[in-house]
């Protein structure tokens, strides 16, 4: 096999007269192996790990590559160049919570479909890179779907295991958190080992972050056979049963009172909103005991805005 590295963009017709692009990078080692795919960039304000997909494309050689490696290093292309956090600006949809997505439907819905039906569908393993978006700081984190079957189930925790992050979560569609619609739920569902990991947040493009998605990626392709070399086994991992994300009943500014990677405990006090002239409307209070493992650090709170996540073990 000649092992040979490409760069194009894949173009798709969107919903009215708007395109679709996928800037893919591939590399084809020059022995057999597993095909692995990467997307970065389903939230385009997520940068570490956009910047994390282009760098390994670019640092691995096609002789120390076995099988092959595509990675789509913005999936939302639109959102990237808005600066758009969480949505797609077209629609305002979010592109991880519609996947396996619909040809018919609204941009993010037919933007889905195609990244999920002709690339993460052609994949043996799949790695989803994220990070906290322009208005989230968090602890470094894994997910994976389980309940598929014993080999999908073994092999998505693999992956999140072995990409070395402290924090790993096990989800499911009836998790308190329900992982339908993610990307890496529906391609476990499709028989294809998944995870989301996470590393960076706020809208920076730290070094630190790029190195930790960096030093996953490699360890996971050693690990699963697709790039020569030893993998590490990671240690002092944390493992939780269910991830609880905390939301706002009320609209106004949020006052936290507490701080990432916090041990919380059940009713403890997190924060307080008030309305626009500072009147207290609600205090907000931890529901159950766990990790505090990600934050929202941007004080403007809608109706059910999102808070905080809880890893509970």
């Amino acid at each position: 096999m000649n092992g040979k590295k490409t760069t194009e963009i894949l173009a798709f017709a969107g919903p009215n007269g708007n395109e679709i692009l996928f800037p893919v990078a591939t590399i084809t080692g020059k022995g057999d192996g597993p095909h692995f795919v990467i997307t970065a960039g389903i939230h385009g304000a997520e940068y570490p790990a956009i910047v994390a997909a282009i760098t390994l494309f670019n640092e691995l050689k096609t002789e120390n590559v076995l099988g092959k490696i595509t990675i789509v290093t913005i999936a939302s292309v639109n959102a990237f160049e808005a600066r758009t956090p969480f949505v797609n600006p077209l629609d305002k949809k979010n592109p991880n919570r519609v996947f396996p997505g619909n040809p018919r439907g609204s941009y993010t819905d037919v933007l889905v479909h195609y990244l999920f039906n002709k690339i993460i569908a052609e994949g043996d393993y799949y790695l989803d890179l994220h990070g906290g978006d322009l208005v989230e700081a968090l602890e470094p984190f894994s997910l994976h779907h389980v309940g598929v079957n014993e080999l999908v189930d073994s092999k998505s925790r693999e992956l999140a295991q072995y990409y070395a992050l402290p924090n790993n979560i096990a989800t499911t569609t009836n998790s308190s958190w329900s992982d339908d619609g993610t990307s890496y739920a529906n391609a476990a569902k499709l028989g294809i080992p998944s995870a989301i990991v996470e590393a960076g947040g706020i809208g920076q493009l730290d070094q630190d972050s790029v190195d930790l998605h960096l030093r996953g990626l490699k360890n996971v392709l050693r690990h699963f056979g697709c790039l020569k070399g030893e993998a590490f086994e990671p240690i002092g991992q944390h493992y939780y049963r269910d991830f609880i994300w905390l939301r706002s009943p009320v609209k106004g500014i949020f006052y936290c009172a507490v701080k990432l990677g916090d041990s919380l405990r059940t009713g403890q006090p997190v924060g307080t909103v008030v309305d626009y002239f500072g009147n207290l409307l609600v205090n907000i209070k931890a529901p159950v005991a766990g990790k505090l493992l990600f934050l929202t650090t941007s004080p403007a709170i809608a109706v059910e805005g999102l808070i905080l996540g809880i890893g509970i073990k």
